[in-house]
């Protein structure tokens, strides 16, 4: 490990190993028959982000749905043929139009399978939804959960069943629905209604901010292989699509919004006194490894680095921030082109 970088993980502090939130959660909650005891059918629920801000300090990755219990006794058991998605929702909710609800491509949380609707008394969980792969949240933009239902083993038909809900949660949940296809096109829109949903979220994250600028060809340098870190690995970091033969910089720090007395992002022209570049800076570079790209010219380099990340566990839950920059004298400003930022969350063990 660079000896640059003890004073970032010197600034840890040992992260949960798993946080919840639960929205929309009312004070008096209603009971909602939709969507799992409906029979066939295909359900968006859109949660803002302000109410998920409220428990999950930073980005994090969704590992597990639950759903409750209405109000009243839930005695009809049943299971359900069913498939969930989760995406980034839009800023303003859901529309009748299912497809143009993502705001990101949709992430297949739980594969088609079979899955129990528990009996339950009031507030018990009846239905807990482990995901075989886990989304990220970017503590940003809202969360849409979408749930197609193929089938029941009551012969496919809609059947009596109180979850706990809200009917009243207007710019905190919102849902679309319709009956009778898990592919519906479009549905009816309620805006407040949805369920009440426990999101188990683990540590860890990995997400690009800023934007890149263009090398020779103008092409973009690209992240490629983006890896979760966590304790004991060798950290691996690639740049793609750059010219051949250049020299290329990875730069990693602990913030993106100072570096020194300097706000970041900050115009690389400007913090080598010359005219602004248009191209940024977007950490604040406590430590930084050179190589070179190798590749077939214009937009066919690729380079590559690594490290060794201590196998300790008090830095799990702190963010690193990194970044690549080329030196590139046939790049439009003449000088260097370089990535967008990348924040790591670092993961527990396994991540």
């Amino acid at each position: 490990m660079n000896r640059a970088l003890l004073p970032l993980f010197l600034l840890a502090s040992m992260a949960t190993a798993q946080t919840t939130a639960t929205v929309p959660n009312p004070v008096s909650p209603q009971n909602i028959d939709r969507p799992f005891p409906g029979g066939i059918g295909r359900y968006q629920q859109w949660y803002s982000a302000f109410s998920l801000q409220a428990a999950i300090p930073e980005p994090m990755r969704f590992e597990q749905l639950e759903f409750f219990a209405g109000t009243t006794q839930s005695s009809n058991a049943t299971t359900i043929d069913m498939e969930v998605l989760i995406s980034h929702g839009q800023p303003f909710g859901v529309t009748g139009l299912f497809d143009s609800n993502y705001a990101s491509t949709p992430i297949l949380v739980v594969p088609r399978q079979n899955v129990q609707l528990l009996a339950g008394s009031s507030g018990q969980v009846v239905m807990t939804l482990p995901f075989s792969t886990r989304f990220t949240w970017d503590r940003v933009r809202p969360v849409l959960v979408e749930i197609r239902i193929y089938g029941n083993s009551r012969s496919n038909q809609p059947f009596p069943y109180n979850l706990r809900g809200s009917t009243a949660s207007v710019g905190t949940t919102t849902r679309v629905y319709q009956a009778g296809s898990p592919g519906a096109t479009s549905g009816l829109v309620q805006q407040g209604v949805g369920l009440t949903t426990r999101f188990s979220a683990r540590p860890g994250a990995v997400v690009e901010y800023g934007y890149a600028c263009p090398g020779e060809g103008n092409f973009l340098p690209t992240h490629q292989n983006l890896q979760l870190a966590w304790p004991g690995i060798t950290w691996n970091h690639q740049i793609a699509n750059v010219a051949s033969q250049r020299v290329c910089i990875w730069a990693i720090g602990d913030s993106d919004a100072m570096f020194g007395p300097t706000q970041l992002p900050a115009d690389f022209g400007t913090l080598l006194g010359m005219a602004p570049f248009g191209c940024y800076l977007r950490n604040n570079v406590v430590a930084s490894n050179l190589t070179v790209s190798v590749g077939g010219g214009a937009g066919a380099g690729i380079a590559n680095t690594s490290m060794m990340l201590p196998a300790v566990t008090w830095y799990i839950g702190l963010s690193l921030y990194t970044q690549w920059a080329v030196l590139d004298p046939f790049s439009p400003n003449g000088m260097l082109s370089a990535s967008t930022g990348v924040r790591y969350i670092v993961a527990p063990v396994g991540g």
